[in-house]
């Protein structure tokens, strides 16, 4: 483990998470084009740049990978956020006081999204970049009601984009319901799957596949563990049966999206047969192999015979965890909170640079401030991460606008600029430095001050400046300086979650103890923040360390449904006390795994053994439909996801590591 230096800081963010998606750019520049066209012949010249700015805003929510019921909610939420931005942008510009109080509450409330999750900071931001968008190109040459007609032309054209949407939904909700069986696919994934698909009408085949291919992820990775305690020739025995059923899971998935009916398992039948006579005299882990194998081959089994059928029994949905909406806002919303310590801290920097742009619309203030948006992060740390990876790339652009001016005549820097504009589109989200790079020798192109060259030194030296600043900010106003035991907060945190467990699931008497319970959650809830802080910043400090990174996250996600399942129960305990009868003779199983896995943790930790009874697929009963049968079957594999996690842990050392982060 080494320190992350300069360069390992500025290659960062050219580590690519997906292909560039050259098709969306296409789209989205066709669309551009479309709605600047109509825009011109609707004689609005003056809310041409609105329209195709908004436009572009608008693709990039369409086309996020999403079923499309919640790609249209995203959608109207940003058609109505991006109105609501420009009425106030262009109400701020008859006071100053007005717009320093819309510029404050779009500041606060969109960054403070962050207490409910990453995704859903990440959309506090987009609205924010709305604002800031909307602040840039509002004036007084067009009426309020006119700057709100723009970003409705321009989602008019965007929502195009749904017509081939429409046409592939099908194609991914299967790929999206499949990815338990996909080898290269982690827990992560199907968690974060799972998240996705919650509260969408899909087809009871399409339920079952998801929650077979989630079992098997638990199984497929917990054997990997197992596997590496078995001597040479067992582990060579195993591990060949493993590599056999990832490649029959991984055909599942082609017949299964291509509707091509059962894949025949006699291969893997014969490999079953060959673990159970090579592993009937092996004393150590003897039993757990044969069991894993046979859970294995029983999810695999019960998912050809889905393939087998031609449609499903009706509509099923996958129950949606949400947390309580007023306990996370009990338990976050105050200054003890790293995101809320942030927002107070992005408001003040923001409102104050905007203040400079509000009143002199000069092209420095208004880098100065794009330098302060994008740069300033939650601590100290991030922030200095982003200054260094940020101003780096911002300078290869400007070197790089600097040679295209010296290389092509002037009339041709214009298609060079739709062709960067393009290129941004292409590799956002998946190549960010690249993205960042295109979008700045875009501004420079397109918004000149002067020649090419004094333009791009000029911008760079603004937004060297606003790092500065925003570098400033995080240092001075409420710094967060995140020192922590990251294995103690690790523990900490699944205790807490435990506690919570216990006080939802033991039920002495027809009333649930809701004030218990949401106390308990609520220190759930602020151990889980310090957690995320704490990993953020290994994150941000040290390189190599992507397999601890991938555990964590992994034990993190799982704790973190582990406690929305749980929120589930409650909300429904809370609206039928007669549900309480039937919890009772549920979770005895469930309480008996908190109780040993409390007491794991509680004294050194030891490997934990994975029981029979979790691994039996009783609960994968297909035809159940109660609810609170559902999620204890989830908070059942919750568990052992848990348990793996911290066996692994144990295992590699990862709990004896970054016991001082500072």
């Amino acid at each position: 483990m080494k320190k992350r230096d300069f360069w390992y800081r500025l290659k960062r963010l050219s580590k690519h998470t997906g292909k560039p998606q050259w098709g969306l750019a296409v789209r989205a520049i066709i669309l551009i084009a479309i709605a600047g066209l109509i825009g011109k012949l609707l004689g609005l010249n003056n809310g041409i740049n609105a329209i195709i700015v908004v436009t572009l805003l608008a693709t990039i929510i369409i086309d996020i990978s999403l079923p499309i019921k919640k790609v249209a909610t995203l959608t109207v939420l940003g058609f109505l956020m991006t109105i609501l931005a420009f009425i106030s942008a262009s109400l701020g510009l008859s006071n100053l006081g007005l717009f320093v109080f819309f510029t404050v509450i779009w500041s606060f409330f969109s960054i403070s999204m962050y207490i409910f999750g990453s995704m859903e900071g990440s959309l506090g931001f987009t609205f924010f970049l709305t604002y800031f968008v909307a602040v840039l190109l509002v004036n007084n040459q067009s009426s309020t009601l006119d700057w709100a007609s723009y970003s409705i032309i321009a989602y008019l054209v965007a929502s195009i984009l749904f017509i081939p949407k429409i046409w592939l939904e099908k194609k991914k909700i299967q790929e999206m319901v499949s990815v338990g069986f996909n080898p290269t696919s982690s827990i992560h994934n199907v968690l974060y799957t799972r998240n996705l698909l919650s509260g969408i009408p899909i087809n009871s085949n399409y339920y079952d596949i998801f929650k077979l291919g989630s079992y098997l992820k638990i199984f497929r990775s917990y054997s990997n563990l197992i596997n590496s305690r078995l001597n040479s020739k067992s582990r060579l025995y195993f591990k060949n049966f493993l590599d056999r059923s990832d490649n029959f899971s991984s055909k599942i998935v082609y017949n299964f999206n291509k509707n091509k009916g059962p894949v025949d398992l006699t291969e893997m039948n014969k490999q079953l047969s060959t673990i159970e006579s090579n592993f009937l005299t092996n004393k150590n882990y003897n039993a757990i192999v044969i069991e894993i194998s046979h859970s294995i081959m029983e999810i695999l089994n019960k998912s050809n015979e889905i393939l087998s059928k031609d449609n499903g029994n009706g509509i099923r949905r996958i129950k949606r965890t949400d947390k309580p909406l007023k306990e996370v806002l009990k338990a976050n919303f105050n200054l003890k909170n790293l995101y809320i310590r942030h927002a107070v801290r992005f408001t003040l920097a923001m409102t104050i640079s905007l203040i400079f742009v509000y009143l002199t619309r000069e092209r420095s203030a208004i880098w100065i401030t794009m330098g302060v948006l994008i740069i300033l992060k939650p601590d100290i740390t991030s922030t200095i991460d982003n200054l260094i990876s940020r101003v780096g790339y911002n300078f290869l652009a400007i070197i790089l606008a600097i040679i295209l001016s010296l290389i092509f005549p002037h009339d041709l820097l214009i298609w060079l600029a739709l062709i960067m504009l393009f290129l941004f589109r292409a590799f956002y989200p998946n190549y960010m430095g690249f993205s960042i790079m295109a979008m700045t020798v875009f501004i420079v192109l397109v918004w000149p001050t002067g020649t090419v060259y004094d333009n791009a030194i000029a911008r760079l030296v603004d937004i060297a400046l606003g790092g500065v600043i925003a570098f400033i900010c995080a240092y001075i106003i409420l710094p967060s300086r995140v020192s922590v035991n990251l294995p103690d907060q690790l523990i900490r945190t699944i205790k807490a979650n435990i506690k919570y467990a216990k006080h939802v699931l033991i039920i002495s008497s027809m009333e649930l103890n809701t004030e218990n319970v949401s106390k308990s959650f609520k220190n759930y809830i602020m151990e889980e923040n310090n957690l995320e802080a704490g990993l953020k910043k290994l994150e941000d400090t040290l390189k190599d360390i992507n397999d601890d990174l991938e555990l964590y996250h992994e034990l993190i996600a799982s704790n973190n449904k582990m406690a929305a399942d749980l929120s589930g129960i409650a909300a429904i305990l809370n609206t039928n006390k007669k549900s309480m009868e039937d919890l009772n003779i549920n979770v005895q199983k469930i309480l008996t795994t908190l109780n040993y896995l409390e007491t794991s943790l509680t004294k050194d930790i030891k490997p934990l053994k994975l029981s029979r009874d979790h691994n039996s697929l009783d609960h994968i009963d297909t035809h159940k439909t109660d609810e609170l049968e559902q999620l204890i079957g989830w908070i059942t594999s919750d568990l052992q996801l848990i348990q793996k996690g911290i066996d692994i842990a144990n295992e590699t050392g990862l709990l004896q590591r970054y016991t001082k982060l500072t």
